[in-house]
């Protein structure tokens, strides 16, 4: 009987960490686009973006990889309108992901992100910016907790993006 019960709770326990982290996922890539960020000026050159910082040590629950933030960077920057293409040649944005603040538990699913960057024209630096973000998923995104920090972190990042895109339009690069 306690032999029973004991490989009940063991099997439980197993199907529970399975689900838990099958939950949790990666991070998804396109859901760091902004949905809406477009630039009213054009440089009509290309960008390339050089990331650093993320990855597990900047985040305990779902880590934003640097290729992933790249990945969503380059695309929201040329879907802005700002750059024609992903290439060198042009601009190149530099980002290091300060720190991703995620809760361990609680209610309040809320992510804070902080991002430095620094824009290069032909080797020089012609714009610097730290941007914080803060993105809270609501308990409608997801019912498990895992997987509305993963929410919040990318809601943090599609924040922190569309921040970086408005003040690049305003400095008319």
């Amino acid at each position: 009987m306690k032999t029973t019960i004991r490989a009940l709770a063991l099997a439980s326990t197993a199907v529970l960490a399975c689900l838990l982290a099958s939950c949790a996922g990666s991070i998804d890539t396109a859901a760091l686009l902004p949905a809406h960020a477009p630039a009213m000026h054009r440089t009509g050159q290309p960008v390339i973006a050089l990331v650093s910082g993320g990855g597990p040590g900047s985040a305990i629950i779902s880590p934003i990889s640097n290729e992933d933030f790249k990945r969503a960077l380059e695309s929201s920057l040329v879907q802005s309108g700002m750059f024609k293409n992903t290439g060198g040649g042009g601009y190149q944005i530099e980002a290091f992901i300060t720190s991703v603040e995620q809760p361990a538990i609680g209610i309040s699913m809320r992510v804070n992100m902080d991002v430095s960057y620094a824009m290069r024209r032909n080797g020089s630096v012609i714009w610097r910016k730290r941007i914080k973000s803060t993105y809270s998923a609501p308990l409608g995104e997801a019912f498990v907790g895992v997987v509305r920090v993963r929410k919040a972190t990318e809601g943090a990042a599609r924040e922190n993006i569309a921040t970086l895109i408005r003040s690049l339009d305003e400095k008319q690069l």
